[in-house]
């Protein structure tokens, strides 16, 4: 079976258990005669076994791919990524309607294709400036080396960007005024996050791993938080990697409303027992379905996590681009005088 998807400039292929992409380019050159003339190349990109596909973000200068823990690796860089990763995605999800057996490559590809234009364009890093940059020449069996995530790119002018403040944040305070604009966007799509309360007119968003020490010693602390403000959580894997990964699932996959319960529910003393919540889809593809698009969602908190080149977990941002310290967290007091500063310095 081969299934051929083409967007703009792209082309998708899935043929004997492989993904395949390629790009249509345009080589000018002149005749003998001094006639200009076009010609349509057509180079290929990568390909992947559809067994074993990565999963596919759009983030900051093009399309890249992660598999679990590892660190980001470039597949395409220009503009139209997000073109590129539609047209692997409408590919992918041919074969799902063909043969239902695709449940982790179609289904966490379509998660991030969904969160491309309102998250992965804005959540992670919106501005696209390079022209695209094309991998000539055989089709790779596999995909490059990995190399480090690129961070968030502050597209100030030199010179005007804002200086970090001293908190152990490198990230520079005017990329830090974008954030909660792009962290509230990410919330709003109910795939990514678990809202601890809402109701509020402030809002804290929080990253943090059930296995990590101290978003353990932070928990009460957030649920005495969250009956002052908006406590969203941004749940990653940075401490426990796949035992904070098994956790963390069967919470994602609950409703939203839901998913607070849960949360807690792994600070308890019997956080070992099942994770209470609605009893699962009896179809076993269902729930594999449902599982792969929480962990996918899973791996775009990990994505965003590197990209804000956030120190470590708990990490709290405040609604104004502002770190929130765990002292201040501490003490519901000490946690108005914040939000109070806050506002005193947007006036």
């Amino acid at each position: 079976m081969t299934i051929i998807r083409k967007e703009g400039l792209f082309v998708a292929e899935i043929s004997e258990g492989l993904l395949s992409t390629r790009r249509f380019i345009a080589e000018q050159g002149w005749g003998k005669g001094g006639e200009s003339y076009t010609n349509c190349a057509c180079l290929p990109l990568f390909t992947f076994s559809v067994s074993q596909l990565p999963w596919f973000v759009v983030h900051g200068d093009g399309l890249y791919a992660q598999n679990a823990h590892d660190a980001l690796t470039p597949l395409y860089r220009g503009e139209d990524a997000a073109q590129l990763l539609e047209c692997v995605t409408n590919a992918l999800r041919s074969t799902s309607k063909r043969r239902r057996r695709w449940g982790r490559g179609s289904l966490i590809a379509a998660v991030l294709l969904a969160a491309s234009a309102a998250v992965s364009l804005s959540f992670l890093s919106p501005h696209y400036s390079e022209r695209p940059e094309l991998q000539a020449g055989p089709v790779n069996l596999t995909p490059p080396a990995p190399v480090p995530a690129s961070p968030v790119r502050d597209e100030t002018p030199a010179g005007q960007q804002g200086a970090a403040p001293s908190d152990g944040w490198s990230l520079s305070a005017t990329a830090r005024a974008t954030l909660p604009a792009k962290l509230r966007s990410a919330a709003s799509r109910g795939l990514f996050t678990v809202p601890l309360s809402s109701g509020h007119d402030r809002t804290l968003y929080v990253f943090a791993d059930p296995l990590c020490t101290n978003c353990q010693r932070m928990e009460r602390h957030l649920e005495t938080a969250a009956g002052m403000v908006n406590v969203v959580i941004f749940p990653v894997t940075i401490e426990g990697r796949n035992d904070s990964m098994q956790m963390l699932t069967p919470v994602m996959l609950m409703p939203e409303a839901e998913r607070a319960a849960g949360w807690k529910h792994l600070f308890s003393a019997d956080a070992g027992m099942p994770v209470p919540g609605r009893t699962q889809d009896a179809s076993p593809v269902a729930v594999k379905e449902k599982t792969e698009l929480a962990q996918g969602a899973l791996g775009v908190n990990e994505v965003a996590y590197r990209a804000y080149r956030l120190p470590g977990t708990p990490w709290t941002i405040s609604d104004d681009g502002r770190y929130v310290p765990q002292a201040v967290l501490s003490s519901p007091g000490a946690l108005e005088a914040f939000l109070k500063e806050g506002e005193a310095d947007g006036q």
